[in-house]
């Protein structure tokens, strides 16, 4: 923006010191909040910024495609399913505040695709995730409760059974481990949130199929 020339120095000066009181907001929430910058400048900054195109949000997505990912998940990144292309499995995401490349590739690994990545603006965003929060999402389960990764097997198998699952698929997602039942008729998605001071004896993103004992799923590899 300042070689632009949308912005001087001493704005994003200004703007730097204002943000030292509140660390949480980014800077350019406080550029527009001073009057310095609009939010497409801010926007397109980004797209800049992070090598990507940035998405003039005129019409919602199908909301078909927000149910291939957790709402959780959703608000947790500030992400948003815009398209996905099955002939050629591209997956196309769009992002607010900065790409998260981990969700990206959990995503990847979950759905057996590969992601493309846009910008929308933060007011686009908040309005959507506030649409797409409001309906009704039968089979998204939260577990924060657990305290071993034995508890979280004995849950996921308890699910995987009753539902008669075909294939389990587990990935490491931020804070979240992710599992994915799936059958002829139904998905289930089930996500526990890592308790604060146990780390995750799960690795990032595996991609890895979990089979319950004794019942007679066949892991495929991903």
């Amino acid at each position: 923006m300042l070689s632009r020339g949308q912005l001087t120095r001493q704005q994003l000066q200004t703007a730097l010191q204002a943000q030292q009181g509140s660390r949480h907001q980014k800077i350019g929430m406080w550029l527009e909040q001073l009057g310095y910058a609009s939010e497409q400048q801010v926007t397109t900054a980004l797209g800049l910024q992070w090598a990507c195109p940035v998405l003039a949000w005129k019409n919602p997505p199908d909301s078909g495609h927000s149910r291939l990912l957790p709402f959780r998940l959703l608000e947790r990144f500030r992400m948003l399913p815009v398209q996905f292309v099955s002939s050629t499995r591209i997956f196309y995401v769009a992002f607010s505040d900065g790409i998260d490349y981990t969700a990206l590739y959990a995503i990847e690994q979950m759905l057996d695709c590969r992601t493309e990545a846009c910008l929308i603006s933060r007011s686009s965003m908040d309005r959507e995730l506030e649409r797409i929060g409001h309906e009704p999402r039968a089979g998204d389960l939260l577990f924060e409760s657990w305290h071993d990764p034995a508890a979280m097997a004995h849950i996921t198998c308890n699910y995987a059974l009753k539902l008669g699952a075909e294939q389990v698929r587990i990935v490491g997602c931020g804070d979240y481990i992710w599992v994915r039942l799936e059958t002829r008729r139904e998905l289930a998605t089930l996500l526990f949130r890592h308790p604060p001071a146990m780390p995750s004896q799960i690795e990032p993103a595996t991609g890895e199929h979990f089979c319950p004992p004794g019942h007679p799923l066949k892991s495929r590899p991903a």
